[in-house]
């Protein structure tokens, strides 16, 4: 009787149309109403979000680790008719239908912007290793033209994921952040810390493995596409079957490996619809086909030790969220309209994204490995040397040497003094980042430590961030071997952690299946408490491989992970960085070049340089700026003078940018905006700028248009209806809504320059802090209004947050051509008291690019008062 009790339970939800109204309580925080299968409460959090809970029990909710930030609930009202509920916020109203229980989100006007599928509200019991839960999920109608953005970092290739199947997990190269942005103006945070199947398809076609047939002394298998026959090695096997869909329609296709892989390919009737090989993919990938009524043949090819399924599901009209491992239903939704509007609220709830110290603007220098700390000065020297610009010089894995693998410890013969090499650096003006584990051998000397106060989660190989104490220990082995010698900053690797290790673990916290997205968070807060703790007089930087939302908070970046070399993988990394940058998290990279390369060809191999200077030219106009390759030595010099000339210009570009990318930095802090900008932030309603995957916006006044393809030359750029644009370089004026064919020798990439924009362009420098901006050139492009505040402050601690530092708000009237340059407002230790700028009017009369030999249309001495001028 109890089973067939519980067999009921589970399903209820599912046959269930409607959850009908009963009643409803209204308190300070929100409205508590009474379904006929559960309560669902409605908390608006600010003017413009409102977290939507449904749950059925009372059941002990998991501990919050997104929204830390206390905000005052916002004013509502609440409005009771006869057939709905409405739950009133100054830029939000939530619309219950009182017959079944759907919600419907309006903004201000009353246009309602998003809308729950009627009965699509589900919450089934569930275990999980003896521990009761349930399986979460919630549809939302998506209009048919809807563009949908986000859910962190995917090697899948997607860009509009309207209809696009994904598995949320954490793995090497792929960071599940549940968060998305639609182009109707709203963004959706799905509040769950398990695993989480965005547009599940739920349609398996039976797979069979095939036997393979001898050739040689190799066993190799044969796959038939339309690209022709490919042969494939022992340690891979093949996987047929037949499925049939009822219509014809465009349909997503699902491949599960169940672990990592190192090949995805999906081949349905001889056509390849998944398609990519590295050393290291992640377990889940996805991709739309358009497919005929009837049957199909598939074909599927992995790793031998791989456990393969394949699923499919109709596109539909709809966006569906399901947790199988969930205490209760939870999302957020917020409405902007605009993606800052969105993400500054979702910022205001989950915490801010702190600055950076001005170095970490510079460019990073890492590879793997450096194997001495002599070793790493002597780069530094050579960059020097040959006026190749750069801040930042990384230690990549295994410099512990003995002393057990992943622990924290300098190896005692290759790193000896380390405070002695480490001051060697900084006074080369270069700053030092090391690569720290979060699964330090369990037999060193620290490991038994950890051991025996139980710091690890079970009999795991990884530390137990989600225990307070663990935090504490781990950030003081930190500072007593690394931070109190010098170490500047920290490069957190496989913290996922590695192979989604939380999976069917127990954690401080509770199971870790519960838990399995927020691993990266928690080691983050270690270190950046901790530092925190310890000092003010460095800003905390770290560098870590995933991520989950709220972790902007803990200064972080994020990289791609340990990607491929070739055209296809470098597309993929700007899609990705795309999608992710709309999550909330502002700093992101790749490793320039890829992490896995073509061996020791790839120092001679022309081809790879062309690919290898094209991921330069996008790495320097990315947050952050950062090479790296597996077993390679990355300098510039290594590939011989043309790449390394380059190379240099590249370095040259972004560095005469820092007073503009320090400048937006502060606009990421202070009012959370967002640096690499997809298109659909700044140009929503243009159609033709939302479909323009590889390109994107530099801060809000650049437009960059990476280069994704062998031998171009020339490149078609879209240049948005809002404005009239300039070439960078040139200074030639286009106007917008239209597709230009720009130049793009090997040694540039197409960079245009918005009407109304004010750029500051600083001095020739070799790192960040060499020379002040006592001498900056500001160009004003005419052709509409516009504006730009200059920032500046002590460079590297956190004085800032007590108020030092300095803004200068500069202001162009374009009808007037009047150019005002306000008072500056606050100060800091080491300001200058006099500035001189040198201001050039750009327009079509007078085109003007960098590097240009131009005259000034005025110089101005500044000292802090404002100032107007006319400019002709």
């Amino acid at each position: 009787m109890k089973h067939t009790y519980l067999l009921l339970l589970s399903l209820f939800p599912i046959l269930c149309t409607a959850q009908t109204f009963i009643s409803f309580i209204q308190t300070k925080e929100g409205v508590s109403i009474a379904l006929t299968d559960g309560t669902l409460d409605v908390f608006p959090l600010t003017d413009n979000s409102v977290r939507v809970k449904f749950s059925k029990d009372t059941e002990t909710p998991l501990q919050e680790l997104v929204f830390t930030t206390k905000a005052q609930t916002p004013g509502f009202k609440v409005v009771d008719a006869a057939s709905q509920l409405e739950i009133k916020s100054k830029k939000i109203t939530v619309i219950i239908d009182k017959q079944t229980g759907s919600l419907s989100y309006a903004n201000s006007s009353g246009k309602v912007f998003l809308r729950e599928k009627t009965g699509s509200r589900k919450l089934a019991a569930a275990t999980i290793m003896g521990e009761p839960c349930y399986e979460a999920e919630q549809s939302f109608e998506s209009p048919a033209d809807e563009y949908i953005f986000g859910l962190g970092q995917f090697q899948d290739g997607h860009y509009n994921l309207k209809g696009v199947t994904r598995r949320l997990t954490q793995v090497n190269s792929q960071i599940a952040i549940p968060f998305i942005y639609s182009d109707q103006g709203y963004g959706l945070l799905w509040h769950q810390y398990g695993l989480t199947d965005f547009n599940p398809a739920d349609n398996y076609i039976n797979l069979e493995k095939q036997e393979q047939s001898a050739s040689g002394n190799n066993l190799m298998a044969e796959v038939t596409t339309t690209a022709g026959t490919q042969k494939v090695s022992q340690n891979q096997s093949l996987y047929t079957g037949k499925f049939s869909i009822p219509a014809d329609g465009e349909y997503s296709v699902f491949l599960d490996l169940g672990g990592m892989g190192n090949r995805h390919l999906v081949v349905i009737d001889g056509k390849p619809c998944v398609d990519q090989s590295n050393m290291w993919l992640p377990p889940t990938a996805g991709a739309l086909v358009n497919l005929k009524a009837g049957e199909h043949n598939v074909q599927v090819l992995c790793k031998s030790d791989n456990t393969p399924k394949l699923s499919w599901k109709l596109k539909e009209n709809a966006t569906i969220f399901r947790s199988p491992v969930a205490k209760n239903l939870d999302f957020v939704v917020f409405y902007g309209p605009s993606a800052d509007e969105v993400i500054a609220s979702y910022r205001n709830l989950s915490g801010n994204a702190p600055m950076f110290p001005q170095w970490a603007y510079g460019f990073w220098q890492c590879r793997e490995r450096y194997s001495s700390g002599k070793q790493l000065v002597e780069t530094v020297k050579e960059f020097r040397k040959r006026n190749l610009p750069m801040d930042v010089i990384v230690q990549d894995w295994q410099y512990w040497d003995n002393m057990g693998w992943g622990v924290p410890v300098f190896d005692t013969v290759n790193y000896r003094n380390p405070a002695g090499f480490i001051k060697e650096l900084h006074d080369l003006n270069a700053h030092f980042n090391i690569s720290i584990w979060s699964n330090p051998d369990k037999n060193s000397t620290i490991g038994k430590e950890y051991v025996a106060n139980k710091r690890f989660i079970g009999e795991s190989k990884w530390l137990d961030y989600f225990n307070p104490a663990t935090r504490k220990d781990y950030w003081n082995t930190l500072n007593r071997n690394m931070f109190s010698n010098g170490v500047d900053s920290w490069w957190m690797d496989a913290v996922e952690p590695e192979n989604d290790a939380l999976k069917g673990e127990k954690t401080y916290a509770g199971l870790g299946d519960f838990y399995r997205l927020t691993y990266p968070l928690m080691v983050s807060k270690a270190v950046y408490e901790g530092q925190r703790e310890t000092s003010d007089d460095k800003r905390v930087c770290i560098l870590t491989r995933s991520a989950f939302s709220g972790q902007q908070r803990y200064g972080i970046i994020n990289w791609s992970g340990d990607i491929g070399w070739d055209w296809d993988t470098y597309r993929r990394q700007i899609v990705a960085g795309l999608n992710f940058t709309i999550t909330g998290l502002p700093y992101w990279t790749t490793d320039i070049g890829g992490f896995f390369r073509p061996g020791r060809t790839q120092y001679t191999d022309e081809k790879f340089h062309e690919i290898l200077t094209r991921w330069y030219q996008w790495g320097a106009f990315s947050p952050i700026f950062r090479i790296h390759g597996y077993m390679t030595e990355t300098e510039p010099w290594k590939y011989g003078q043309k790449v390394e000339g380059n190379m240099r210009k590249m370095l040259n570009v972004r560095y005469s940018l820092l007073p503009y990318i320090y400048s937006e930095a502060w606009q990421v802090t202070t009012n959370s905006s967002t640096i690499m900008r997809p298109m659909i932030m700044d140009f929503n309603g243009d159609t033709e700028a939302i479909n323009q995957q590889y390109q994107f916006m530099f801060g809000k006044s650049l437009l960059v248009t990476p280069i994704t393809e062998a031998g171009i030359t020339q490149q078609n750029v879209y240049l948005p209806k809002a404005s009239t644009w300039y070439d960078f370089y040139t200074g030639t004026s286009y106007k917008g809504g239209q597709t230009i064919k720009a130049d793009a020798p090997l040694d540039k990439i197409p960079v245009f320059v918005k009407a109304g924009t004010i750029l500051p362009i600083g001095a020739a420098v070799q790192y960040a802090s060499e020379k002040k901006w006592d001498n900056l050139e500001i160009r004003v492009y005419e052709g509409a209004n516009g504006s730009f505040t200059l920032y500046e402050d002590e460079g590297d601690n956190y004085n800032y947050e007590k108020g030092a530092y300095s803004n200068i708000e500069l202001v162009w009237d374009d009808a007037k051509k009047t150019l005002t340059i306000g008072e500056r407002k606050g100060s800091f230790t080491g300001m200058l008291a006099e500035m001189k700028f040198n201001i050039v009017l750009i327009n079509k009369n007078k085109p003007a690019g960098y590097n240009s030999s131009v005259k000034f249309d005025k110089e101005v001495k500044y000292s802090g008062k404002k100032i107007a001028l006319k400019l002709k």
